[in-house]
């Protein structure tokens, strides 16, 4: 998380790029939801449009997803498609991820079981 070159303005602002929360809460919104691009043109002013698409650039990608073609033996319809993601990319877009900044432990603990 504090190993990229943002890392240092994040100390004064846990969410930069953006400059608060709720901006970041918006642009992730944007970015993940099923809006067609018209529908975020007219929910965006041009110029918080703008600089939200130039800031959204910059952010850390997530893992990406990947497709591996599996060989069947049998007569099929079509190609049998394997679609996963690399676990160790996750775990990175997890620990750089800044809401769980505070939120991870790495000590171990035993679960009492009755």
């Amino acid at each position: 998380f504090n190993t990229n070159e943002y890392a240092e303005y994040r100390k004064d602002n846990l969410f930069y790029l953006f400059t608060l929360k709720e901006e970041w809460e918006v642009a992730d919104f944007l970015l993940c939801s099923a809006l067609s691009m018209a529908a975020i043109d007219k929910f965006c002013s041009s110029l918080w449009y703008i600089s939200f698409l130039f800031r959204a650039e910059m952010l850390p990608k997530g893992p990406s997803w990947k497709c591996q073609v599996i060989p069947s033996l049998h007569g099929m319809k079509g190609p049998i498609r394997l679609f996963w993601r690399d676990p160790v990319e996750c775990l990175e877009s997890l620990f750089s991820n800044p809401l769980f900044h505070d939120q991870l432990d790495f000590t171990p603990h035993y679960v009492y079981k009755t």
